[in-house]
Order: structure tokens, then sequence, then C-alpha cells
């Protein structure tokens, strides 16, 4: 569990056909990562990728209707196999300040290999909030990506 003290502004779980350390494996590599991260029928290219603390994850997304948007996330606490921390750098031309988001995965006791992944972000104020999950449906989003992530670490 994280060490927040206050609520995330979002939250999302799934239980994940795949063991952490496959879900882990598509977060560290850049190619695995190009099919999974954004929402559906986003395509992403990973320009930078280096997950430990202090590193950065350099991103372009591009929508289906052929829009890109760069990100840049600089990342915190990481712990191989559970954990990742990180902040979003935020994106001025889309009116969004910084904001930080963890990803723990845990592993579900059982005869096959399952792990729940929860995503937990906060944003920097309640105007970013509302951008997020009202104007971009940061919740449906991060939703899908959970799903796109599944069907890669169960691919292997």
């Amino acid at each position: 569990m994280t060490n927040d003290p206050v609520a995330p502004d979002l939250e999302v779980t799934r239980v994940m056909a795949a063991s952490p350390t496959r879900i882990w494996s598509a977060w560290t590599d850049p190619a695995a990562i190009a099919r999974w991260w954004g929402p559906d029928g986003f395509t992403s290219t990973v320009r930078e990728l280096d997950l430990r603390a202090g590193g950065r994850f350099d991103v372009v997304m591009r929508g289906p209707d052929g829009a890109e948007y760069a990100n840049v996330y600089v990342f915190g606490e990481t712990e191989a196999g559970s954990r990742i921390a990180y902040v979003h750098q935020g994106s001025p031309e889309h009116g969004l300040g910084p904001s930080r988001s963890v990803v723990v995965l845990e592993e579900v006791a059982g005869a096959v290999p399952r792990t729940r992944v929860t995503l937990r972000s906060f944003y920097g104020s309640p105007a970013d909030r509302r951008r997020h999950l009202e104007d971009f449906q940061a919740a449906a989003g991060a939703s899908q990506l959970l799903e796109r992530l599944e069907r890669v670490a169960a691919e292997g």
C-alpha cells in the first residue's frame, strides 16, 4: 500500500492474468510500453525510459485522430516487481500542472499467476482534477491502459 496522507483523486484496480514479474517486464521494455501506454486507439513512441528513482520516461502518444501528446514523467520510488511512483511534468499546452501517480503490484495467491495492479493518481489542484477526470476522461483512459497492459504482460 501507499503512505499517501490523502485519498487519491483517481484509483483504478485490475486483477491481471499475469505474474508481477511479467507486468514489471512490460514496464521496463520500451517496445512493450509502446504497445500498451495510453487509452484504446492510441499508439506511443518511447523516447526515453529510465525506470529508477530520478529517471525519466519521455513518451509521445498519438490519438486516433493523429494528434500528438508529448509527456515527460520523472520516477520517484521504484521497487522492482511491486511499486512505481512517478510525477507527470504537466502539460501547459493542455492547461495541466504536474501530477503524481503510484502503481502498486500485488501477487494474488492461487494456482494461476495473477496480480492486482492499482493505479492511484493525485492532481495538483481542483482545476487539474476536473480537467483530468472530466475533460480528458482519465478514469476510462486508466482502465483501458490497464487492460492493454494486461494483454501485453500476458503475451510475455
